[in-house]
């Protein structure tokens, strides 16, 4: 039995984050002396989800009621900042279902949840700025993760899924949290008297070790709490969010394959 296929919605993902990675490391270049396009950027980015999703349903990695089902998603997960709006120090619950779900529906989805969320919950709590388009383009990656990780983690159906979704939730906590620092430290905090702070002409091993040095001196608590929050949430909540969103995609999503002819027999796809 061969793997899981790239299709063109992987191939979208790939260029989408190529760029987005140019985008976080654009400030490091420039430092505090960089424009920041925020309404385009955000535009670009919503446009890449769509295009991610419409790739999807073409290539039936998706269907079309799975985008209702996303839409409630997107609704709901952005509902939660208003509950929550800062968080817990560095935890938000909104990570739950960009990660659950992306890991149950795939990384289009997962990526399109992410950067939707961000958005309408931006609408919401009017957290309109020129951070938004990189926490939308952050989120989405940790849908995205969760999504290829549960097409080709290939575990047995035991609570050894769980754990490790429970891991990846932790992991992504942190780097969601490096990345958007990793875009804000130049623009917040420059100077070399510090050891911490960004200027220019740093060479890449000054810069990751000024960028660690701040990072550990500044956020890498505030970042434990959004990851142990993704964890405990995940291993808490996840069985029966799983188990629903599994019985929504076996429902919503036809899997189309080429007709089999066996001798004169030609059978339809299942």
């Amino acid at each position: 039995m061969s793997g899981p296929r790239l299709a063109p919605d992987d191939l979208s993902l790939a260029v989408v984050s190529c760029a987005g990675l140019g985008a976080f490391a654009w400030p490091l270049s420039v430092g505090a002396a960089s424009s920041q396009p925020a309404a385009l950027f955000t535009g670009l980015i919503a446009a890449a989800a769509i295009v991610v999703l419409a790739l999807g349903v073409l290539s039936h990695r998706l269907s079309t009621r799975q985008l209702a089902v996303l839409a409630a998603l997107v609704a709901i997960d952005a509902s939660l900042r208003l509950v929550l709006v800062i968080g817990l120090l560095g935890f938000s619950p909104i990570f739950f279902l960009v990660i659950v779900a992306g890991y149950v529906m795939g990384p289009g989805f997962g990526f399109a949840l992410g950067a939707l969320t961000l958005l309408l919950s931006a609408f919401l709590t009017a957290g309109f700025g020129p951070w938004l388009p990189y926490q939308m383009l952050a989120t989405a990656w940790v849908g995205m993760g969760a999504g290829y990780l549960g097409r080709f983690a290939r575990l047995p159906r035991s609570p050894l899924r769980l754990a490790v979704l429970a891991l990846y939730g932790c992991a992504a906590g942190f780097g969601y949290g490096i990345l958007l620092d990793l875009w804000e430290w130049p623009l917040l905090l420059t100077g070399g008297g510090s050891g911490i702070g960004w200027t220019p002409g740093l060479t890449i091993g000054e810069l990751l070790q000024r960028f660690g040095a701040f990072y550990l001196a500044t956020s890498v608590i505030y970042d434990a709490f959004r990851a142990v929050g993704n964890l405990l949430l995940v291993l808490l909540l996840g069985p029966p969010v799983v188990a629903a969103l599994l019985r929504f995609k076996r429902r919503f999503l036809v899997e189309w394959s080429a007709p089999v002819k066996l001798g004169d027999d030609v059978r339809s796809p299942a």
